[in-house]
């Protein structure tokens, strides 16, 4: 479950790149910036939670009993 949603955060990110990258091309400055600003923040989630699930995770495990 955990790979397929990150699956779709990378998609997602990825149309916000390309989405920018075209309206730089037609010159719409303000359109780019807040377009990459968004993937940059969805970004920035992906990686916190990534990081979030992974530090629970070993806590999870650094609580089981030693005889497990």
């Amino acid at each position: 479950m955990d790979m397929v949603m990150f699956v779709i955060w990378e998609l997602l990110i990825l149309a916000f790149i390309i989405s920018s990258v075209v309206s730089l091309y037609f010159t719409h400055l303000r359109l780019t910036l807040i377009l990459a600003t968004v993937a940059w923040l969805l970004l920035l989630c992906m990686k916190l939670t990534k990081k979030v699930k992974l530090n629970s995770k070993t806590k999870r495990r650094m609580m089981l009993p030693l005889s497990m």
